[in-house]
């Protein structure tokens, strides 16, 4: 590079050390792991009903609670099918996309040693706030599609 070449390593990244990168590594790696273990289970291959077992809140109460739907929304996901996850569980099918959006960065930070600028953000004081705040929304918002779905259902019956 000359001295009239401007230089932009201040807008596309931090080097990160080989211990950064061995942990985007292993990063990209489980969420790869994780969407192979629901894809497998998509095809029965795996049975994970034994593993996850019964929704004891659904059964005391009659209700779905946060977490129902979340596998099977998943698989859809995985298999294709958004639009179903979406319907499904949206809460799960938008975790699916943001783990497609962490498994991106995690492999670019694996492979060319750089922490980009959102990775940074996120791991921020101010970032991990507005994440966690942002995650609860979502959870809470799938959690009040499923009851409405539940409740129309019932309703139906």
């Amino acid at each position: 590079m000359t001295e009239r070449q401007p230089s932009n390593s201040g807008k596309s990244g931090r080097p990160i050390g080989s211990a950064g990168r061995l942990v985007a590594a292993c990063i990209f790696a489980a969420v790869c792991l994780g969407f192979a273990l629901l894809w497998a289970a998509e095809h029965n291959w795996v049975k994970l009903g034994p593993v996850l077992g019964v929704c004891g809140f659904k059964q005391r109460f009659g209700l779905p609670c946060p977490g129902c739907g979340w596998t099977h929304a998943a698989q859809a996901f995985v298999a294709g099918r958004i639009g179903e996850a979406f319907c499904l569980q949206p809460a799960s099918a938008a975790f699916c996309i943001i783990a497609l959006i962490v498994a991106f960065f995690a492999l670019h930070a694996a492979v060319f040693g750089v922490e980009l600028a959102p990775l940074r953000w996120a791991r921020s004081p101010g970032g991990v706030k507005t994440l966690v705040i942002a995650i609860v929304i979502v959870i809470l918002a799938g959690w009040f599609v499923t009851l409405a779905q539940a409740i129309a259902q019932k309703a139906g019956s």
